[in-house]
């Protein structure tokens, strides 16, 4: 502290930049933070994230509008862009949610007949070794909210980079599984016997968590627990997806579902539902990217759109009434991560798109799935739920 500036006049000054901080905040932005009992100081930084080029800002004014596919319930999407369209009147959201066939096939589809129907994308998973074949994304890292999100959630090459965490663990009914007895590791799945009989549901989503481990354990220790999965623990294959299966978790018709989001397992907590959720070593993440098709005539609102979402505001804004978890490096904290809690001192498993999407081992992942999934009775047309 500078000399001759007594204490209490600094204190009163930085109480009083704080709330002129906090008043600079779009409202929608201010009524989420009260709502969270977060203090404004977490926005500190967020004017230099939205320092974007004022020749984008001018060419999206006149290109009014940027088409989005994605993920989020609608009435989501209402609310986490609140802020934005506060920010940013000029720039009209024009906002789809779609599953992922449409979401990235009819995508491609209309690129391949020259035609542009979205500019911005979110989730899109399988699709993505189609898209990368076109090389139909634009490189994202001239955006200053780049620097926001941990080298590890952006694409090699920037034409990707993810907007959210999604762990795929365990979700499982409290009142019919006690702690204690969860398994420490995914090898401890196949020996209890509490998991026999059809107490666990599973849905067809292996490429969600199980490509991810095959990949970090090897392809023997997959082959082998795939096998042993079906064979011996004999889990109940479920045509619904991972939401509606958590939900029968939740009923009590099995003991527990795999994968399940932790984000609806957080929801229903807050409900007092009697669900919790659970990782086994090593956790399975998969990352939600967001991209721009590089040939959308609408790149300057896309980019300030995805920019924002990359920022502690959007971060937080998606965070509010979803509980996905955040990619910016200020909010990996336990505040904002429903499954804190079962991670801890765990090993990552990340699966990564670029490499394994559409290789060899992804191949024999399916084909061993697949021939498991069915033989138990498995719906094959199953799992279409958007991961």
């Amino acid at each position: 502290m500078r000399a001759g500036i007594p204490a209490t006049v600094t204190a009163l000054a930085l109480i009083l930049c704080s709330a002129a901080g906090a008043a600079d905040l779009p409202k929608s932005t201010q009524k989420v933070l009260t709502q969270m009992k977060l203090d404004a100081s977490l926005m500190d930084g967020l004017d230099a994230e939205l320092a974007i080029p004022q020749a984008w800002l001018d060419a999206a004014a006149k290109e009014k509008e940027v088409i989005i596919v994605g993920t989020w319930p609608n009435a989501q999407f209402r609310t986490m862009t609140e802020p934005f369209r506060e920010r940013y009147p000029n720039i009209k959201l024009n906002y789809t949610r779609s599953g992922t066939a449409a979401r990235g096939l009819n995508v491609v589809i209309a690129l391949r007949e020259g035609r542009v129907i979205a500019d911005v994308l979110t989730s899109i998973a399988d699709a993505y070794l189609q898209f990368s074949q076109m090389k139909a994304f634009a490189d994202l890292r001239e955006l200053p909210g780049i620097k926001n999100v941990p080298s590890e959630y952006v694409a090699a090459d920037g034409t990707w980079v993810s907007h959210k965490l999604s762990y795929r663990c365990i979700g499982y009914n409290s009142k019919k599984v006690k702690k204690e007895d969860l398994p420490a590791t995914w090898d401890d799945l196949l020996s209890s016997p509490l998991w026999r009989g059809g107490n666990l549901g599973i849905t067809n989503h292996p490429n969600s968590w199980l490509l991810g481990l095959w990949d970090d354990l090897g392809e023997q220790w997959g082959q082998s627990f795939t096998r042993r999965l079906f064979e011996e623990v004999k889990p109940q294959p479920r045509k619904e997806g991972m939401t509606a299966a958590t939900a029968l978790t939740v009923a009590g018709e099995f003991y527990a579902n795999l994968p399940a989001p932790e984000w609806q397992i957080q929801g229903y907590i807050d409900k007092g539902a009697p669900v919790a959720y659970h990782c086994p070593d090593p956790v399975p993440i998969t990352l939600s990217q967001i991209v721009m098709i590089d040939k959308s005539p609408r790149k300057n609102a896309a980019r300030v759109f995805i920019n924002w979402m990359l920022s502690r505001e959007g971060q937080v804004m998606q965070y509010y009434d979803s509980y996905v978890v955040p990619v910016h490096k200020a909010l990996q904290t336990a505040r904002f991560d429903p499954a804190a809690e079962s991670i801890v001192g765990k090993k990552k498993n990340i699966r990564d798109d670029t490499r394994l999407l559409g290789s060899d081992l992804h191949k024999s992942m399916l084909k061993s799935w697949n021939g498991y999934w069915i033989g138990a009775g498995g719906d094959p047309s199953a799992g279409a739920e958007a991961e």
